[in-house]
């Protein structure tokens, strides 16, 4: 009876032993969400999508992002000539529960984007059509509406520890999610 009981007080110290606890992670993804429509303005810039930068620890940064656009016009049939250009109007985001930020940046065809200077997308003068944007410098003079579709590149430029202290390693940012938007201003011109 004794080596019956201790055969099965060693078997269930062998099959406590051998139990691991579940191992269990989760993450939430998160979409924002809007819905407007704009039919009768001269200018309509829609973007597609929204961005999301993860820090990427085997290059110790962020991934970039490519960030498509739609341009409409509404056409002035007198006008005999057009111009599209860019600026950034805002581009921090702010970490939830501290002060933390990362600046955004933002690149049209390998030209970087200010908040000081314009650049140029399209200038019918010059001979600058815009690449993807072309049928909108193809028909500024049309009575229709027109649209065309590009993208910008989108990057996580420069970063602050509390808002004002350079960061030049990434790996050093606390760990969090930032958020803000970032903003893109459009301006068109049709020459009469």
């Amino acid at each position: 009876m004794k080596k019956v009981a201790l055969v099965l007080t060693a078997l269930s110290m062998l099959v406590a032993g051998n139990v691991s606890a579940d191992t269990t992670a989760q993450a939430v993804a998160t979409w924002t969400a809007t819905a407007k429509k704009d039919t009768s303005s001269k200018l309509v810039v829609t973007p597609i999508g929204s961005l999301s930068f993860d820090y990427v620890e085997g290059i110790k940064g962020f991934n970039t992002q490519k960030g498509l656009f739609d341009v409409t016009i509404q056409g002035e049939t007198t006008a005999t000539g057009f111009k599209l250009s860019s600026r950034l109007v805002d581009t921090t985001l702010t970490q939830l529960g501290s002060t933390s930020t990362l600046n955004v940046g933002v690149a049209y065809n390998g030209q970087k984007l200010t908040q000081t200077a314009d650049t140029q997308m399209i200038d019918t003068a010059t001979g600058m059509l815009g690449g993807n944007l072309s049928p909108l410098s193809q028909n500024y003079k049309s009575a229709d509406r027109v649209s065309a579709m590009d993208a910008f590149m989108f990057s996580i430029a420069s970063a602050t520890q509390d808002g004002s202290t350079a960061v030049t390693d990434m790996s050093t940012l606390p760990d969090g999610v930032w958020s803000g938007e970032v903003k893109v201003q459009f301006d068109a011109t049709w020459t009469a």
